[in-house]
C-alpha cells in the first residue's frame, strides 16, 4: 500500500506542472536481492483547460500508486542499500527525492540483520563500517517510510529496536551526503505479499527472564532498553532501563541478605585502562538504578573488566576495523546472584 503522505508528495509535485510541459518523472524500484527500476512514468498533459489538467494530475497520482502497489520481488532476500543506490541513480545527477518504503531489514551483506548483534549496534559505527557500500545520495532528499514496520512471518520489533533501526538508516543517509533526510510518521501496514521469492527472517531477541529466582547469571545487552550512549555511562533511555531491571530491584528489596554482582564489559576500543573504567562506570549506573528502585547499595557490588572477559567476541577484522555487530555483543552489564 502506498503511504498517504507519499501520494501527497507526488500530488504536490505535479500540481505545479503546467499543461503541454514535460514534468515530474517517477520511478519505482523493487527492494529484493537485485534491486532494479520496475516502472517509470513522466507527467505530461495536453489539456487546454484547468479542469482537464486537474484530472490528468489526479490520474498520474493514481497511476503512481498502482505502480507502487504492483511491484513484486523477483529475487530472494532484501537489499535495501542497493535499492537506495538504484533510486538515487534514477533521479539523475541533480536534485531529486528518494522515498524508501520498507521495513529496512536487509538480509544481504554488508548489512545482513540476521547477523547477531547488528540490530543493537551503534548506528554511527554501522554507517562508518559500511564504507563504499553507502549509497551516493548527494543532492538528494531522502524520506524514510515504514522503517521497522514488519509483517508476518517476520517477528515485530520492539519500540527500542524500531527506533534504533530508524536512527541507523538516518546515519546511512547522512553518510551518503544527502541534502536532507526525514522520517514520515505514517506506519507502513498490511500483510506480506504472497507468491514472491523468500526473504530470510531476522531473529529478534526476546526479553530475558529477569527473576533472580530463575537465574544465577544474566547478561544485559547493549540494546535500546538498557544500552548506553557511545563511550559514556549514560543510558539511552533511563526510564526504559529502570523498568527492565525492576524485577531485580524487587528481589533485592524483599530480603536484605540477598546480593548481586554487576560486571561491566566493553568492546576492545582504546587502552585497557579506559575500557575498564568505562565498563565499571556502566556497572555503577545499573547499580544506581537498582538503589533508586529500593535496593540497598551494600547489596550490589560492581566491577569493570573492559573487553577482557570469558565470552568476548573478536570485534575487529584482519585490517583492524571495528565490526559493529560484534562490538555491540561485547557491550554488556552482567548480573550475577552472589547470595540468595
Amino acid at each position: 500500500m502506498l503511504p498517504e503522505q507519499v501520494g501527497q508528495i507526488v500530488q504536490a509535485a505535479v500540481a505545479g506542472v503546467p499543461d503541454h510541459t514535460p514534468g515530474l518523472k517517477v520511478s519505482v524500484i523493487n527492494v529484493d536481492g537485485r534491486p532494479a527500476v520496475t516502472e517509470s512514468a513522466t507527467f505530461h498533459s495536453d489539456a487546454n483547460n484547468t479542469a482537464k489538467l486537474d484530472n490528468d494530475r489526479t490520474g498520474f497520482v493514481r497511476k503512481f500508486a498502482t505502480m507502487v502497489t504492483s511491484v513484486r520481488a523477483k529475487v530472494p532476500e532484501a537489499d535495501v542499500l542497493g535499492a537506495l543506490a538504484v533510486a538515487a541513480h534514477a533521479t539523475g545527477d541533480g536534485p531529486g527525492t528518494v522515498v524508501l518504503v520498507d521495513s529496512g531489514l536487509q538480509t544481504l551483506p554488508p548489512l545482513d540483520f540476521r547477523q547477531p548483534g547488528l540490530l543493537d549496534a551503534d548506528p554511527a559505527e554501522v554507517a562508518g563500517a559500511l564504507g563504499e557500500a553507502v549509497p551516493d545520495l548527494r543532492h538528494k532528499t531522502v524520506l524514510l517510510a515504514g522503517i521497522g514496520d514488519t509483517a508476518a512471518p517476520q517477528a515485530p520489533l520492539d519500540t527500542a529496536r524500531h527506533n534504533q533501526l530508524t536512527e541507523l538508516y538516518k546515519a546511512v543517509v547522512k553518510a551518503g551526503k544527502a541534502d536532507c533526510v526525514a522520517v514520515l510518521p505514517e506506519p507502513h501496514s498490511g500483510p506480506a505479499p504472497t507468491g514472491v521469492p523468500a526473504v530470510g527472517a531476522v531473529p529478534v531477541p526476546l526479553p530475558d527472564n529477569l527473576d533472580p529466582d530463575q537465574f544465577t547469571k544474566l547478561v544485559l545487552p547493549d540494546d535500546g532498553k538498557v544500552g548506553f550512549r557511545p563511550d559514556r555511562a549514560e543510558f539511552r533511555d533511563a526510564a526504559a532501563a529502570a523498568e527492565v531491571i525492576a524485577p531485580v530491584a524487587r528481589w533485592l528489596t524483599g530480603r536484605t541478605s540477598r546480593s548481586v554482582r554487576l560486571t561491566g564489559t566493553t568492546a576492545r576500543n582504546g587502552a585497557r585502562d579506559g575500557q575498564v573504567a568505562l565498563a565499571e562506570a556502566r556497572a555503577n549506573a545499573v547499580a544506581e538504578l537498582l538503589v533508586e528502585r529500593g535496593a540497598k547499595r551494600e547489596q550490589v557490588s560492581t566491577t569493570g573488566v573492559g573487553s577482557y572477559f570469558d565470552g568476548y567476541v573478536p570485534d575487529h577484522d584482519s585490517d583492524g576495523s571495528l565490526i559493529p555487530a560484534a562490538a555491540a555483543r561485547n557491550r554488556t552489564v552482567i548480573v550475577e546472584v552472589t547470595h540468595r
